[in-house]
């Protein structure tokens, strides 16, 4: 089972501050609709259940429509990730889509705007979740966690608006120094120790019983899981505008070009098999959490090490304090990030229905 993330386009129409694909304007080189369709045939070859389209903002580039009814058509299951600007665009063809999520980093319209660059931004998003909402689409709210928006005080007003709006869930990532960020980095990152007390506040949010794609987080505070580690590699790649194939979300480095390569050769090539060969690194040796953490985040470890091995360099956890909690669900149903990377899904539909 596989999970692709695409970036169709490389064209938005804001500016976030924290955006890994320093997206802005198309690029020269971007797969056209024709070449893009033999993509999506190559996806359902190699068994790709369903393909997440993130940033850019792939509702701009006017054939987005045309490639997602021929995914639908020849079944494969497709997420959309949105800034929430384009919702005329996808509104007259929500069936195609299995779930979409739109970005909130703040419940404050005035901060959530200066993040992305563009005045009204939240206004729209807002409106785009009211109206998913409304037409029972499963919709997320999705928050990049940063220095600027990791305090208690920031994070419960964003979990009180998801409950007010009604969506599904609430999908927290954290920060990771890429693209555009990369020049953010200074007011962006998080130390160890905020990630630590964010997620401490969160963990009030998220069921015992509820499934965690975090390896750090289960580590610290328990969760059940569907994989081990960090799906990266293993369950998922990301396709580039261009067409080259990624291990990880936020990384550049390819592992071939899907217009000349199978997703066999591709994940079989050098980048891949190092990202699924992962191995005990400083003070992952001794870590009992290591059996399903496997290291964390390996893009954020690459990112920082220029390798896989970890440990994740978000972790403030130490081996000796650990006590585990997680445990493996097989056969469970599943959200399409699970399997794609590790992120943290609060799910805003049980608290609703008392669960």
């Amino acid at each position: 089972m596989l999970i692709a993330g695409w970036s169709f386009t490389n064209l938005c129409n804001l500016r976030c501050k924290h955006c890994y694909n320093a997206s802005g304007k198309q690029k020269a080189d971007e797969l056209t609709l024709e070449e893009s369709i033999k993509v999506a045939d190559k996806l359902k070859e190699a068994w790709v259940t369903a393909v997440n389209f993130g940033g850019g903002e792939c509702a701009l580039r006017p054939d987005f429509i045309e490639l997602c009814k021929y995914l639908k058509k020849i079944g494969i299951g497709i997420s959309y990730t949105t800034n929430g600007t384009t919702y005329n665009v996808i509104e007259k063809h929500l069936n195609l889509f299995h779930d979409i999520g739109v970005s909130i980093d703040f419940a404050d319209k005035e901060k959530h705007d200066a993040f992305r660059g563009r005045a009204g931004t939240f206004d729209k998003a807002i409106l785009t979740l009211k109206k998913l909402v409304a037409n029972n689409v499963d919709t997320e709210i999705v928050t990049c966690l940063t220095k600027l928006n990791c305090s208690e005080g920031e994070l419960l007003k964003i979990y009180n608006l998801a409950k007010k709006l009604g969506v599904n869930y609430w999908r927290i990532n954290r920060f990771r120094p890429n693209g555009r960020g990369i020049c953010n980095e200074d007011i962006l990152a998080l130390s160890q120790e905020d990630l630590k007390k964010a997620y401490e506040f969160l963990s009030r949010y998220i069921p015992k019983d509820s499934s965690v794609p975090e390896p750090i987080f289960r580590a610290a505070f328990g969760g059940d899981y569907c994989l081990v580690g960090d799906p990266s590699g293993q369950t998922s790649f990301r396709i580039q505008a261009n067409g080259e194939v990624s291990p990880s979300v936020f990384l550049k480095e390819s592992g071939g070009n899907i217009k000349e390569k199978s997703i066999g050769e591709i994940m079989n090539s050098k980048i891949f098999q190092e990202i699924r060969t992962r191995s005990q690194n400083g003070k992952c040796k001794n870590c009992p959490a290591y059996f399903n953490c496997q290291g964390g985040d390996a893009g954020a470890s690459y990112l920082q090490y220029k390798h896989f091995n970890g440990p994740d360099p978000m972790c403030w956890l130490k081996p000796e304090e650990i006590n585990i909690k997680s445990k493996r669900i097989i056969g469970k149903s599943w959200n399409v990030h699970e399997l794609y990377l590790c992120t943290l899904y609060i799910p805003i539909w049980r608290i609703k229905n008392g669960n």
